[in-house]
């Protein structure tokens, strides 16, 4: 049966009689066209703070607040490319940059799950504005849609913390469901979660959003923040009991995520500038500078990938780094020549790995080709047991 037979269906079974089940919104409330009934308007208005606004689709709920969040200082929006997958968008200004977070009443995904807090922040007039819209129950999800995509026209980016795979694509299949477009479509995304990744996923124990603003601020959030693993539930009781139960630290949670992103798209902002600026003088962890050389070489620079690559070699990190890192950096450093520099990684590094046959190669390729040293490279290759480069380098080293 395909997506319009289904929905066709939908509708037939939600005209049902609305006296055979009085302690359920009557057919019009589910398609979207009735109104709350009071137990649930006082929640939303008395518990919630929320207050209520009209579309052609039919009633949602929100409520707006402004925090003292400032946008980034580079104007324009700097060069985001090889820390963000997707680029960065011409001459784009902060407030520009839209962001969303939804709460949901599960994280399987699918048709099953309902958004049921979107939360969306933009910068204006250097403050951080929040505006959260709530679902007051299942089938009226088109007002809310509408209301997103109003938003969303005057912005060119959305930015998310792991929207790519989970947030964005429910608002997505909500919105088919709602029969009506993706109010993002139009939007680059920018997936916070990848940046973070890229720039200190090697020196934290996780990117989870509440790990990198401890990073980034030293600090926890606070008390008063909901676990997450509570939140569909908390939802589901509302819309059974007309209880609001958790629902404040609810709106709370996604509030503090919204102005986390704005500092954690600050710091990317700022780290983005910092892998181009000068790096001899640099002297901060190498897992840094590991990420940064990668940025470079996603950015397809090699000067710049091996200016970061060489901080690897340098003798106060030679005892920390890890093979990949070293592996790493061979591979970015042979790309502009600096056969010295890669020498010395090699070397550290089979001083720690003296059984790793992908170091014991790129010695042997290098001091043979490169350096010249052909009694090194024959050690390697021993090591490797090549039948035909052990032939050759015998060989040449007979004639020598």
């Amino acid at each position: 049966m395909d997506l319009h037979k289904r929905l066709a269906r939908l509708d037939r079974l939600t005209r049902k009689d609305p006296s055979s089940e009085p302690d359920r919104p009557g057919p019009a409330a589910v398609r979207g066209g009735g109104a709350d009934d009071g137990d649930v308007q006082r929640v939303l208005i008395e518990a919630l703070a929320l207050e209520s606004a009209t579309t052609a689709a039919g009633v949602y709920w929100w409520r707006e607040s402004v925090h003292p969040e400032s946008p980034p200082p580079n104007v324009p929006v700097p060069d985001l490319s090889g820390i963000l997958t997707a680029g960065t968008p011409p001459a784009l200004d902060w407030d520009k940059v839209l962001f969303l977070d939804t709460e949901t009443t599960g994280l399987a995904g699918g048709t099953g799950t309902l958004p049921f807090l979107v939360g969306l922040a933009w910068w204006e007039n250097s403050q951080f504005r929040v505006r959260q819209l709530f679902l007051s129950g299942p089938g009226r999800e088109a007002a809310l849609i509408d209301a997103i995509a109003d938003l969303a026209q005057r912005f060119r980016v959305v930015a998310t913390y792991n929207g790519a795979s989970f947030d964005l694509p429910l608002v997505r299949t909500r919105a088919l469901l709602a029969r009506t477009e993706d109010p993002c479509a139009h939007l680059v995304n920018w997936d916070l979660l990848v940046a973070t990744r890229r720039l200190w996923g090697r020196q934290l124990p996780d990117c989870r959003q509440q790990t990198i603003e401890r990073h980034l601020s030293g600090g926890d959030r606070g008390p008063g923040d909901i676990d997450g693993a509570l939140i569909p539930a908390t939802y589901m009781n509302f819309l059974h009991d007309r209880d609001p139960g958790l629902l404040p630290e609810v709106l709370r949670h996604n509030r503090r995520d919204m102005t986390g992103m704005a500092r954690i798209l600050s710091a990317v902002a700022a780290a983005a500038t910092a892998v181009t600026a000068e790096t001899s003088g640099w002297g901060g962890l190498w897992q840094e500078a590991w990420g940064r050389a990668l940025i470079g070489e996603r950015r397809r620079d090699r000067t710049l990938a091996a200016a970061w690559a060489r901080h690897l070699a340098e003798p106060v990190v030679a005892e920390d780094v890890t093979l990949p890192a070293c592996l790493d950096a061979v591979r970015l450093l042979k790309r502009v020549a600096d056969w010295p520099r890669v020498a010395a990684i090699l070397e550290n590094a089979l001083s720690r790995w003296p059984d790793d046959r992908r170091l014991h190669y790129e010695a042997a390729v290098i001091h043979e080709h490169r350096l010249g040293d052909l009694a090194r490279a024959l050690v390697h290759a021993e090591v490797l047991a090549e039948p035909r480069r052990l032939d050759r380098l015998r060989r040449r080293l007979a004639r020598d």
